[in-house]
């Protein structure tokens, strides 16, 4: 990697690849990373040689861009406008004082309002999430719609299907929510936090494929099954990519399932169809 002084050249071709245009914050940055990797990453291209090497060496670019623009973020600089001029960075205004806003998806438990569970011992009908609540010195409870209450380490997701591994769970419904499982939406947070951790993270989602595939035969469920497969397939295809083609391919994968999740109704009676 070289070490020479990234330039204003440097930063305003970053900008011009990512479709950003200046300033820049860090949350934008992932957003449009995120965005152009999701579409150019090689593993879309696969059914051609000439188009995987293409899109093998956009993603080296992107992912290039993005280092770029982060250093230029990090650096306090002004950043170089499109007509050779510069952009000041905005002044930080103070922010007014807000009460705490209750999370769409709980940060502990990965679940959210409309999520169906089963508590233990696991074999009742399901029941739909209310909200979560923290209780200092009794951990995480899960309050259901029902009225009724249950610590969270004794509940588990059910009637879902998880995009990124394969994972699932019944019993056995027509329909099942399509949405990353609680495992995926650690790891996303984990995979953003330490990117080194890359290839464990993969090593774990094959795991769950396999995992998933076995609860989908015992749901007589061949659609679930199928998305198993073909999660583990993806998995295994992996395991040579390079670090930073490893990278961009698991943020791909789970920034589009949670971007699908999110956009879906939070009422369990709107859950997708088995696809």
């Amino acid at each position: 990697m070289s070490t020479r002084r990234t330039t204003r050249a440097d930063v305003a071709r970053a900008l011009w690849l990512l479709g950003l245009e200046p300033p820049v914050d860090e949350r934008q940055l992932t957003v449009a990373w995120r965005g152009r990797v999701a579409r150019t990453h090689p593993d879309l291209h696969i059914e051609s040689d000439r188009r995987s090497e293409a899109a093998t060496l956009l993603t080296t670019a992107l992912n290039d861009a993005r280092r770029v623009v982060a250093e230029w973020i990090d650096s306090g600089r002004d950043w170089p406008a499109p007509d050779g001029g510069t952009v000041p960075r905005p002044r930080p205004e103070r922010p007014e004082p807000e009460a705490p806003a209750e999370p769409e998806v709980c940060r502990h438990t990965g679940l959210r309002r409309g999520d169906l569970v089963r508590s233990w011992p696991y074999d009742g009908e399901p029941v739909e999430v209310r909200r979560t609540e923290v209780e200092i010195g009794a951990g995480v409870w899960v309050v259901f719609e029902d009225g009724g209450a249950e610590r969270a380490e004794r509940v588990r997701l059910a009637v879902y299907s998880c995009p990124v591994c394969g994972q699932c769970a019944g019993p056995e419904r027509e329909q099942y929510r399509i949405r990353p499982c609680p495992d995926c939406l650690a790891d996303l947070g984990r995979l953003e936090r330490r990117p080194a951790e890359a290839r464990r993270i993969r090593s774990a989602i094959e795991a769950r494929s396999e995992a998933g595939r076995a609860t989908a035969q015992g749901l007589d469920a061949e659609d679930l099954e199928q998305r198993a497969v073909d999660r583990r397939r993806w998995a295994r295809r992996l395991r040579d990519a390079g670090d930073e083609d490893l990278h961009a391919a698991l943020l791909s994968a789970f920034g589009r399932a949670f971007e699908r999740w999110a956009a879906e109704p939070t009422r369990a009676d709107g859950g997708a169809q088995r696809s």
